[in-house]
C-alpha cells in the first residue's frame, strides 16, 4: 500500500512538473515555432528548410539566446488555432498586427513596416495604374485568404468580383493567367514581385493601400517568451543587425522602427 502511494505521488509530482515545463516556453531549450513558409522573402522552404527573413531572425536569436528556435511549418489558416491550442510557443510567418488578432494572442515589437499594396500585368498599365481606377467593380480582384490583404479587399463595398487563394503563388499565377485582374498583397510581396524574373510579365503599382506592422504573435500564456522577444528585437534595432537582414533579402529601403 505503501509503494503504490508513493508511486502515486510520484505521478503527480510528474505531471506537475511537466505542466510547470509546457507552461514557461523558455523552460525549454527548443522554442516551437509556427509559419507558413509560403511569402517569399520573408519566409520560404528553400531546399526543405525554411529561409528568408523569419529564418534569418530565428537563427540569429538562436545564437543570441542561447534557445533553439525551431520551425513548423503548417497552412497560414492553423497558425494562429495551433498558437491557441499550445501546440506551437510563437508565429514568425510575415504576421502584421491586427486588433482582431491581438484579442486573441500577443504580439511582439514590430520589426517591419508594411503595406498592402496591388499588382497588376505590365500590359494593364494603361487602364489600371492607381487605386481609382483599380478598385471598381468590374475589376477582378485576387487576395490571399485570412490576411490583411483580405481583409482590405472585403472593407472596399464596390468590390464585388473578388477571389480567394490559399497563398500568394496561386493568385499571382491566376494573374499571369489572365484569370484575375489584380492582386492586393503586402509591400514586401509586391518589391518581390518586380525584382523576380519569373514574373517578368507583372509588376507593382508600389501605392500603399494600408499602413501595417509585421510582427512575431506570441501565446498569452508565454510572457517571459514575449519579454525576451522584445529585448531582441530591441537590441537588434539598436545594434543595426535588423536592418542588415532585412536588407540582405529585401534590397529596397524599407522602414523600420
Amino acid at each position: 500500500m505503501l509503494a503504490l502511494r508513493s508511486l502515486f505521488m510520484a505521478c503527480l509530482c510528474l505531471l506537475a512538473g511537466t505542466q510547470a515545463f509546457a507552461g514557461n516556453a523558455l523552460a525549454n531549450p527548443k522554442i516551437r515555432v509556427g509559419t507558413a513558409a509560403a511569402y517569399p522573402p520573408i519566409t520560404f522552404l528553400n531546399n526543405g528548410k525554411v529561409s528568408g527573413i523569419e529564418g534569418a531572425l530565428a537563427a540569429k536569436l538562436s545564437t543570441d539566446t542561447g534557445k533553439d528556435f525551431s520551425f513548423s511549418v503548417m497552412p497560414w489558416s492553423e497558425l494562429l488555432p495551433a498558437l491557441e491550442r499550445g501546440e506551437i510557443d510563437m508565429i514568425m510567418s510575415g504576421m502584421s498586427i491586427t486588433d482582431e488578432r491581438a484579442k486573441h494572442v500577443d504580439f511582439s515589437h514590430s520589426y517591419l513596416n508594411v503595406g498592402q499594396m496591388a499588382i497588376i500585368r505590365v500590359a494593364d498599365a494603361g487602364s489600371l495604374n492607381s487605386p481609382t481606377q483599380l478598385l471598381q467593380p468590374t475589376v477582378r480582384i485576387g487576395y490571399v485568404s485570412d490576411t490583411t490583404g483580405a481583409a482590405f479587399v472585403k472593407q472596399v463595398s464596390n468590390l464585388t468580383q473578388t477571389v480567394a487563394f490559399s497563398s500568394i503563388q496561386p493568385a499571382l499565377k491566376a494573374l499571369m493567367a489572365g484569370e484575375i485582374d489584380a492582386v492586393v498583397h503586402d509591400s514586401v510581396t509586391s518589391w518581390n514581385v518586380d525584382k523576380d524574373p519569373q514574373y517578368r510579365n507583372l509588376m507593382s503599382l508600389r501605392r500603399p493601400l494600408t499602413e501595417e506592422k509585421l510582427a512575431w504573435a506570441v501565446s498569452k500564456q508565454q510572457q517571459p517568451l514575449l519579454q525576451l522577444l522584445n529585448e531582441q528585437v530591441t537590441k537588434m534595432k539598436q545594434d543595426g543587425s535588423l536592418n542588415d537582414v532585412i536588407n540582405t533579402w529585401i534590397p529596397v529601403r524599407v522602414s523600420v522602427e
